[in-house]
C-alpha cells in the first residue's frame, strides 16, 4: 500500500499513455478503414453496364488517374493507378503508360501486382522499339516472379521477342518451358500454336540442330505482348 501510495501519480500516467495510445490506433484503423471504403466505391463507381450491344464500355485513363490521385495511399488507390496504366497503353500513350507502371512498381515492388506492373513496363518498351529493354525486363519477370501466374506470359511474349531478333533456338526453349510446366495452364494452347509456327519455319530445330539466322527477319504473328488485364 505503501509503494502504491507513493507511485499511483505514475501509474496514472502511465495508464493514460496506454489509454491514449489505444485510443490513436483505433482512431487510425477506424480512419483507414473508412478510406479504403470511400477508395473502392469510387473504384467501383467506374464500371459500368454493358451497352445494347453487349459491349462493356472501359472508363478512360483520366477517370483512373483521378481515383488514384484523389484516394492515393489506398489499395484502391494502386488499383486504380495500375488499371491507369493499362488504360494509356490501350490508348497507345506508351511513355505515359510506362511512367504509371514505373510508379506502381517502386510502391509496391513486394506487391502481388508487381510482376503485373513489369509486363506493362517491358510492353510499353517493346511498343516504343527498345526490344533489347524489353527482353531484360521479361527476363527481370522471371528471375523475380518464376512462380507466378505471370510467369508463362512473360515467356510467350519473350518468346517472340527473341524471334523478332532471329534467335528461334532461344524462342523454341521458352515455349517448351510453357509446355512442360506443371499443372498445364491456360497459356499451353497458345505455346503449341507459336512452336508449331516456329518449326515451319525452321525444320532444322525440330532435328535438334541450331538455326542459323536468316538474312531476312522472319515473319512472326503480330505482337501479343500487352500488359495482362
Amino acid at each position: 500500500m505503501a509503494w502504491l501510495e507513493t507511485h499511483k501519480l505514475h501509474l496514472v500516467y502511465a495508464g493514460a499513455a496506454a489509454l491514449a495510445v489505444w485510443l490513436a490506433a483505433f482512431t487510425y484503423s477506424h480512419v483507414r478503414a473508412g478510406q479504403e471504403a470511400a477508395a473502392n466505391a469510387a473504384l467501383a463507381a467506374l464500371s459500368k453496364p454493358a451497352d445494347r450491344t453487349g459491349k462493356q464500355v472501359q472508363p478512360p485513363a483520366s477517370d483512373y488517374l483521378k481515383v488514384a490521385e484523389q484516394h492515393a495511399g489506398t489499395r484502391a488507390g494502386e488499383r486504380a493507378l495500375l488499371f491507369a496504366a493499362d488504360r494509356l497503353f490501350t490508348e497507345g500513350k506508351y511513355p505515359e503508360a510506362k511512367a504509371r507502371f514505373e510508379k506502381y512498381l517502386a510502391a509496391n515492388a513486394t506487391g502481388p501486382a508487381a510482376a503485373v506492373a513489369l509486363l506493362g513496363i517491358a510492353a510499353c518498351q517493346e511498343a516504343a522499339g527498345e526490344v533489347d529493354k524489353s527482353i531484360a525486363t521479361h527476363q527481370q519477370v522471371l528471375a523475380e516472379h518464376g512462380s507466378s501466374p505471370e510467369a508463362h506470359p512473360a515467356r510467350l511474349a519473350l518468346g517472340l521477342l527473341h524471334e523478332l531478333k532471329n534467335q528461334p533456338d532461344q524462342a523454341l526453349r521458352l515455349y517448351d518451358e510453357v509446355l512442360r510446366a506443371k499443372p498445364v495452364s491456360v497459356w499451353r494452347m497458345e505455346a503449341e500454336m507459336r512452336r508449331e509456327q516456329l518449326l515451319r519455319r525452321h525444320p532444322q530445330l525440330a532435328l535438334g540442330t541450331p538455326s542459323a539466322a536468316p538474312a531476312l527477319p522472319a515473319v512472326v504473328a503480330p505482337a501479343t505482348n500487352a500488359p495482362p488485364k
